[in-house]
């Protein structure tokens, strides 16, 4: 028999801010955005800093395209954050959220990129950068709004999703796409899974980044021996003494991914498995007691998604593609998100082991997840 899935819903009944997983999205990257915008400063504020002196030894010029390109990086999260957060600024999201019939839209070369919005007994047409979403409100045939306000301005939700979706009343003529029917059945023969397990599947290849920071550090280094070049070395030796550091955490990623990419690929259906997160303790990893066929089992998430957390939270129920032993993928049919999940079998203990710190430091905060607070 087929399980249909249930997905997380926003509250409709209290102000979009108030509601708990609208709330988790919106605060998803506040303390690494703040940190990332202190670090871009930083880079930034050096670079310009050498480029003023009169010395242009080749070491000095990698410096500075170096701490540039640093800069240039970890600005991206607070710019990303910044505009991600823009609807609570704006106040769009002071009133509740309200579930309205939509489909996706066809028409024009952005068809992927448009929604078509039943509401106050008239048709709106939506764009924006949606990624995908067109296909589930497609599947369900309706989504969340705040808005339009006076500009046009709306920000949307789908079920199932905690992200907010920044959209713009367009007044360009299309029309309905076709609705395909969907069956729950293998994993990877779900094109929205598939095309976010192309991206999960990058992360087997973690390791990558902390040798190539480390080449880049040898490089710099290396031109900065002669003619001698101070800024040069300094930059140069922390990069390679940064990659160091993170080399151990990012393969220890990189075989969970390694692990869990193995069972989703032989995975021949999903696994609804009941699921009860336990209270989170400050840097101990997102765990819960599972129900397994076979009896309980503790699963951890060590890389946790924000979607997926919050799907389990609300419903008490985790998607497994896996034999329920060991590394695991963790999903929801029809939604673009994946991540690693540890199961351990005959288990009703939590482990209290805290995280390596690379991992603490790209977890979302929990603080608004009912079911994790203590």
């Amino acid at each position: 028999m087929t399980v249909r899935p249930a997905y997380l819903e926003p509250r409709t009944d209290v102000p979009a801010v108030d509601d708990w997983s609208t709330r988790l999205a919106l605060d998803e990257f506040r303390g690494s955005a703040r940190v990332a915008g202190v670090l871009a400063v930083v880079f930034l504020v050096g670079a310009v800093g050498l480029a003023v002196f009169p010395e242009s030894t080749p070491g000095t010029v990698a410096a500075i395209v170096v701490l540039a390109l640093l800069g240039l990086v970890t600005g991206i999260l607070p710019l990303a954050y910044r505009h991600e957060t823009a609807p609570r600024r704006r106040g769009l999201l002071d009133r509740p959220w309200r579930r309205v019939p939509a489909t996706a839209a066809v028409g024009g070369p952005w068809e992927e990129d448009r929604l078509l919005v039943f509401t106050d007994g008239a048709t709106l047409v939506l764009r924006g950068t949606l990624l995908g979403i067109p296909s589930l409100v497609l599947d369900r045939q309706e989504l969340f709004l705040c808005g339009p306000d006076d500009d046009g301005r709306a920000v949307v939700r789908v079920a199932g999703l905690c992200r907010l979706l920044p959209v713009k009343v367009d007044e360009v003529e299309t029309r309905p796409r076709e609705r395909e029917p969907h069956l729950v059945g293998r994993p990877l023969d779900d094109p929205v899974v598939a095309r976010a397990f192309r991206g999960f599947r990058w992360g087997t290849r973690a390791r990558v980044w902390p040798v190539a920071g480390a080449a880049v550090g040898a490089m710099t280094a290396a031109l900065s021996a002669w003619p001698l070049s101070p800024a040069g070395l300094v930059v140069g030796g922390l990069l390679i003494a940064f990659s160091a550091v993170m080399l151990p955490g990012v393969s220890a990623i990189g075989g969970l991914y390694r692990e869990a990419v193995a069972a989703a690929e032989s995975a021949s259906r999903w696994t609804p498995v009941p699921v009860t997160l336990f209270p989170r303790a400050a840097d101990h990893e997102v765990a819960g007691l599972a129900q397994l066929p076979g009896g309980t089992a503790v699963v951890r998430f060590p890389l946790p998604d924000l979607d997926l957390v919050a799907n389990i939270a609300d419903t008490g129920t985790m998607w497994m593609a896996g034999d329920g032993n060991g590394v695991v993928t963790v999903g929801v049919p029809r939604l673009p998100a994946l991540m690693i999940a540890v199961v351990r079998p005959d288990s009703d203990d939590s482990d209290d082991t805290p995280p390596p710190w690379l991992l603490r430091t790209l977890e979302p905060s929990w603080d608004d997840v009912p079911a994790l607070r203590a």
